[in-house]
């Protein structure tokens, strides 16, 4: 299902409704399992701090995209990652480069190994109207045992929460590896109707989505049985702002 917004409608309205862009000049979104981070719920955990503690080498900034430069060190960091990737890689290359130059990059974050100045890692943002959405991020695989991609993630919500904003959307979820993004406090997603926090629903949904195939979610007997009680029309709610569907 795609959505195009109204005139003078605010962004804000797909995101909250379960979509995410499609495009990156942001004239058109998809309905997807989208995750996010409410920022208003969102802590440091025990992991979090375990995993900045291990990258206490990582230094970082947030910029402006109109401060951002291309560094020979970045342009190398980014090509060497994309090398190393096995799956979608080239796909996902493509959409990163093109993410750096669309309407999408409001701001880009970029860490760097403080003992030498190597550069670590570099993440385009989208943040306007209250959110943000987290882009594709590079970094130096090197720093993957210290769980870098985590502290990288962890450390823009904890900068965006700072900052005001009140939720940042971190993709979509449809496989056991993309969890990472579901595992901080404060994560919702999206499961077709509305946001949940329930973990238990998000594994039901990964564990049983080929079962559903074919079909609305809400036909599925062991999903309703579990999740919406007898009352599916229930979950009829007044969705915010309007959104044109196709």
């Amino acid at each position: 299902m795609w959505a195009f917004l109204e005139d003078g409608e605010d962004i804000e309205v797909p995101y909250e409704n379960g979509f995410l862009p499609g495009v990156l000049d942001l004239s058109r979104f998809y309905l997807t399992r989208s995750v996010r981070v409410d920022l208003r719920r969102y802590t440091s955990t025990g992991r979090v701090r375990y995993v900045r503690r291990r990258c206490q080498d990582i230094g970082w900034e947030l910029l402006d995209r109109r401060e951002f430069r291309w560094s020979p060190e970045y342009k190398a960091l980014y090509a060497d990652y994309f090398d190393q990737q096995e799956i979608n890689a080239g796909y996902r290359r493509n959409r990163f480069e093109e993410m750096l130059e669309a309407p999408f990059t409001t701001h880009v974050a970029l860490f760097h190994d403080v003992r030498d100045g190597r550069a670590a890692g570099l993440v385009p943002l989208f943040a306007g109207a209250g959110l943000a959405q987290y882009g594709i991020p590079v970094y130096d695989t090197r720093y993957r045992p210290i769980s870098i991609g985590n502290h990288m993630m962890s450390s823009v919500l904890a900068e965006l929460q700072a900052r005001g904003l009140r939720h940042c959307y971190l993709g979509s979820c449809y496989t056991r590896g993309d969890l990472y993004k579901t595992r901080f406090a404060g994560m919702e997603v999206f499961n077709g109707h509305a946001w949940t926090s329930s973990r238990e629903e998000l594994h039901f949904l990964l564990d049983r989505q080929d079962d559903a195939t074919g079909g609305h979610l809400l036909e599925h007997r062991p999903y309703v049985d579990a999740y919406c009680g007898a009352d599916v029309a229930s979950l009829r709610s007044t969705a915010p702002g309007r959104l044109t569907l196709a």
